[in-house]
C-alpha cells in the first residue's frame, strides 16, 4: 500500500503529507495495512499486536492526526514508562509541532494541578498521571478527547503497573464510550483476548521489517531456529567476548543482557580492551568526550566513574541504578552508532526503542526469594530478543542465548526459542489493587456503592478473563474496611468519602500508607518522644515507600540501630504487625538510615559504596521519601497538627535538597542545591542577609559558583 496515496485518499492535508514522507517511507509494511484495513482510519477500536519496529507509532500518528485535523480532536497518548513518554514527545513535538498542533506531557506530580494540560491536541502521559487527574473529578479531560492510544497495552500484565492501566482503561471506556482506542502491543500470544475486552478489532502479524533469527550459541556455533549455523571464529578467550567481537567486526552493534547490575558492570568493565580495538579515531574522540561529561558530574560517584571508563572504550552498562541523564546519554550514542555494546539487565528491553545487530541474552535464569535460580519468563526473552536487527542499518537480527553445554543447548531452545510468551493476565484481583482504586472511584463519585463498584469492576479485564468470578465479598470486604478505618461513610445506601478518604485518594497514595502516617502522627501529638530519625522511619513503614532490600551483612548492624534508636521510633514490631518479620524491619531500618545520611549531606559516592546501589537508586528513594512527607504533611495538617506539619515541610525540603537544616534558605535558590550551598556557607554566607550584603564578583570567586551563577543570586535575592 502506497503511503501518498492513502494519504490523499484520506484527505490529509499535503504539509502533513510531505512530513510524514520526509523520512524515505514509501509504502506500508503488512502489519500497518492489516491495521488500516482494521478501520483504524475510520474511527474503529483497534488492538495492533506486532513485532517491535514493524510500525506501529506511524499507525498511532496518522490515526492521531486525522482525528485532529478532520474532526478538531483531541488526543491522549499513555505510555507505560516515563522513559517512553518523553521519547514520544520529543519525537512528536518534532515532527509536528510546527504545523501548528500542540503536544503536551504530563509525567510529573500526581497532586498538581492539571488544567492546563486541556490545552494541547497531544497530550502524551503516563497511566499513573492520567490516573490522578481523574480522581480530582477532571471530566474535562476525558470529555474533550476523540483517540485514546494505548502503547504497550501489554503492561496490564506487570504486577505494579498493571492494575492502575486497567482500571484507567475501564474508566475512559465508561465515561466515554464512544471514544476511538488504539492499542499498541507487542505479539502476544492471547491478543484476542485484549481485542475482545477492548470491543477492537485486531490486527495481528508476526512480519518484521528486518528479519529476526533466533538461536543458541555453544562451542563456537550458532544453532539457529531456521536450522541455519554461525560459526563463531574469533581469538578471544571468553564466549562472550567472542560472540560481541563477531558482531562488531560485521559492522553490527551488541546488546547484552544479564541477570543483575552486578554482573552488567562486570560484563561492559571485561570487553573494554578488545571493543576498544575496533574503534575508528573520531568514534574516540566522541566517546572520550562522553567520558568526561559523566566523570566530571560534580555527584559523580564510583558507579559513575567506572561507566565513564567504560564509555571510553565504546561500551556502556544501563540499569535503574543510572540517573535518568546518565541513561539517556547512552541511548543516544549508542543509537547514533558510538557507543558499540550496552550491557544491561532486562529492563532496557522494557525501555525506550533501542535495536542492535545482535541481542546477546547471556542470563536466563535469575534468583528469586524463596525459589533460588529460576528460569525469566518467556516474554521476558521474547522482549529481549525483539531488540535485534537495526532497521536503518541490518538486513537481518540475531538473538542469541548462551549454553554451556549441549544438553543445555537443547534445553534453552525447547524452553524459549521454540515457546510461545506466556498469556497477558490481569493483576487487578488482590485486595491491595482494589482497595485503592475502590477508594478512588468513590472519591471521585463513580461510584457510590457496592453494587455499582461490582458493575464497573464487570467491565474490566480481570472479568473479561474470569467470566463468572465472585468478586463481591471481596469488595464487600473492601468497602467495610474503608468504612471502619473512616475513608468513607454511609448515608441511605449510598457511600460517601470522609475528607481522610478524599485526601488519600488525592494524594495518590495507599489507604494503609494514608492509616500508617495518621496513627503514627496521633502518636506523636499525643506525646509519643521521637526524633527526625522516628519522623523518616514512620514513612518507611508505609506500604508505598520503596525499602531497600537487606542482606546477611546488615543483619548485625541494622540489631545495633534498633536498639540504639529504640526510644526515637514510632512504630516498633510490638506495635506495627509487618515489623514482626524481622527482615521487614531490618529494611525500614536500613532505608531510614539512607535517607537520614542523605539529609545529613553525606557524599552519594558514599553512600553508593555504603549501601551497595547507584545514584538512580538514590534519586528514587529520595523521590519517594519527599512524596511520602508531603502526604504526611497534608494529613498533619488536616488533623490540625500544626507544630507537626511545619516540622515535615522543613524535613520535606531538607530531604530535596540532602541538607541540614541550617541550609534549607541557601538551597532554595536556583542553581544552587546542597553542595553549592555548603560552599556558601563555609565562605561564611549563612543566611539571605549575608548574601545582600555581597557583591557578584566576591561569589564568583567561590568554588563551584562562576560569574554566571553569581549573578543569578544576586538578581534572586534582589527580586524577593
Amino acid at each position: 500500500m502506497d503511503l501518498k496515496e492513502l494519504l490523499i485518499e484520506h484527505h490529509f492535508p499535503l504539509s502533513v503529507i510531505e512530513v510524514l514522507t520526509a523520512s524515505g517511507i514509501k509504502t506500508l509494511h503488512p502489519p500497518q495495512v492489516e491495521a488500516i484495513r482494521k478501520g483504524v482510519l475510520d474511527k474503529k477500536n483497534v488492538v495492533m499486536a506486532v513485532p517491535t519496529a514493524a510500525g506501529k507509532t506511524l499507525i498511532a500518528e496518522l490515526c492521531m492526526l486525522k482525528s485532529i485535523l478532520q474532526d478538531n480532536g483531541k488526543i491522549l497518548y499513555i505510555a507505560p514508562l516515563k522513559a517512553l513518554a518523553s521519547e514520544k514527545y520529543n519525537d512528536f513535538k518534532q515532527k509536528y509541532e510546527h504545523l501548528g498542533i500542540k503536544i503536551g506531557i504530563a509525567t510529573g506530580d500526581l497532586d498538581s494541578p492539571s488544567k492546563y494540560l486541556d490545552r494541547y491536541q497531544i497530550l502524551i502521559a503516563t497511566a499513573e498521571k492520567v490516573d490522578s487527574i481523574l480522581r480530582s473529578k477532571a471530566g474535562w479531560l476525558i470529555n474533550s478527547l476523540s483517540v485514546v492510544v494505548l502503547d504497550e497495552i501489554h503492561f496490564i500484565n506487570d504486577t505494579g503497573r498493571g492494575p492502575t492501566l486497567e482500571i484507567l482503561t475501564t474508566r475512559i471506556k465508561q465515561l466515554k464510550p464512544e471514544i476511538q482506542i488504539l492499542a499498541l502491543s507487542a505479539t502476544i500470544s492471547n491478543a484476542r483476548d485484549l481485542a475482545g475486552w477492548l470491543d477492537a478489532n485486531l490486527a495481528l502479524s508476526h512480519w518484521r521489517p528486518i528479519p529476526l533469527k533466533e538461536g543458541v550459541y555453544f562451542n563456537e556455533k550458532i544453532l539457529f531456529n531456521n536450522d541455519s549455523t554461525r560459526l563463531v571464529k574469533e581469538e578471544e578467550d571468553d564466549d562472550l567476548h567472542k560472540l560481541v567481537m563477531d558482531t562488531l567486526r560485521g559492522g553490527g552493534q551488541a546488546l547484552v543482557f544479564v541477570n543483575a547490575r552486578r554482573s552488567a558492570q562486570a560484563s561492559a568493565r571485561e570487553l573494554e580492551n578488545c571493543v576498544r580495538s575496533i574503534l575508528k579515531e573520531e568514534e574516540k574522540n566522541i566517546l572520550n568526550d562522553l567520558s568526561q561529561t559523566i566523570a566530571q558530574d560534580h555527584s559523580a560517584t564510583k558507579v559513575c566513574q567506572k561507566l565513564a571508563q567504560a564509555i571510553k572504550s565504546g561500551c556502556a552498562f544501563h540499569h535503574a541504578g543510572l540517573t535518568p541523564k546518565q541513561r539517556y546519554l547512552i541511548e543516544e550514542h549508542f543509537k547514533k552508532n558510538i557507543i558499540k555494546v550496552i550491557c544491561s539487565t532486562p529492563t532496557l528491553a522494557a525501555g525506550v526503542n533501542l535495536p542492535a545487530r545482535r541481542a546477546i541474552i547471556r542470563d536466563c535464569k535469575r534468583y528469586a526469594s524463596g525459589l533460588g535460580s529460576v528460569y525469566i519468563p518467556v516474554a521476558e526473552y521474547k522482549q529481549c530478543a525483539g531488540r535485534a536487527g537495526r532497521p536503518q542499518y541490518d538486513d537481518y537480527g540475531e538473538a542469541v542465548l548462551m549454553a554451556k553445554s549441549l544438553s543445555e543447548q537443547n534445553t534453552l531452545f525447547e524452553r524459549f526459542v521454540m515457546a510461545k510468551p506466556e498469556p497477558v493476565t490481569s493483576k487487578l484481583g488482590t485486595e491491595g489493587s482494589l482497595r485503592i482504586h475502590i477508594l478512588s472511584s468513590l472519591a471521585a463519585g463513580y461510584v457510590h456503592d457496592v453494587n455499582s463498584m461490582f458493575d464497573f469492576l464487570n467491565h474490566t479485564f480481570l472479568a473479561y478473563q474470569q467470566k463468572g468470578s465472585d468478586l463481591v465479598t471481596l469488595v464487600g470486604n473492601i468497602f467495610e474496611f474503608l468504612r471502619t478505618n473512616g475513608f468513607i461513610e454511609k448515608s441511605g445506601f449510598k457511600y460517601f468519602t470522609t475528607p481522610f478518604g478524599n485526601a488519600t485518594s488525592r494524594l495518590y497514595i495507599d489507604p494503609v500508607t494514608s492509616i500508617t502516617l495518621r496513627e503514627g502522627l496521633t502518636r506523636i501529638h499525643e506525646g509519643k518522644s521521637f526524633s527526625t530519625y522516628g519522623l523518616l522511619h514512620m514513612l518507611t513503614c508505609c506500604p508505598d515507600s520503596e525499602i531497600l532490600n537487606v542482606g546477611k551483612s546488615d543483619i548485625d548492624k541494622m540489631e545495633n540501630l534498633s536498639e540504639k534508636l529504640e526510644e526515637e521510633l514510632i512504630f516498633l514490631p510490638k506495635n506495627l504487625p509487618i515489623l514482626e518479620d524481622v527482615y521487614t524491619y531490618y529494611a525500614t531500618l536500613k532505608t531510614m538510615w539512607l535517607w537520614s545520611l542523605w539529609i545529613n549531606e553525606e557524599k552519594e559516592e558514599t553512600m553508593c559504596e555504603d549501601f551497595n546501589i547507584g545514584p538512580g537508586d538514590i534519586y528514587r528513594q529520595i523521590e519517594s521519601a519527599g512524596w511520602l512527607l508531603y502526604a504526611a504533611g497534608n494529613i498533619a495538617q488536616m488533623l490540625n497538627y500544626k507544630k507537626l506539619t511545619l516540622e515535615l515541610e522543613n524535613l520535606r525540603l531538607r530531604i530535596r535538597y540532602g541538607i541540614k537544616e541550617e541550609l534549607l534558605a541557601l538551597a532554595s535558590l536556583d542553581g544552587v542545591g546542597r553542595v553549592r550551598a555548603r560552599m556558601l556557607f563555609r565562605h561564611g554566607l549563612c543566611t539571605m542577609a549575608d548574601l545582600k550584603n555581597t557583591t557578584a564578583h566576591h561569589l564568583a570567586a567561590i568554588k563551584t559558583i562562576g560569574p554566571s551563577l553569581a549573578q543569578s543570586i544576586i538578581k534572586q535575592i534582589n527580586d524577593k
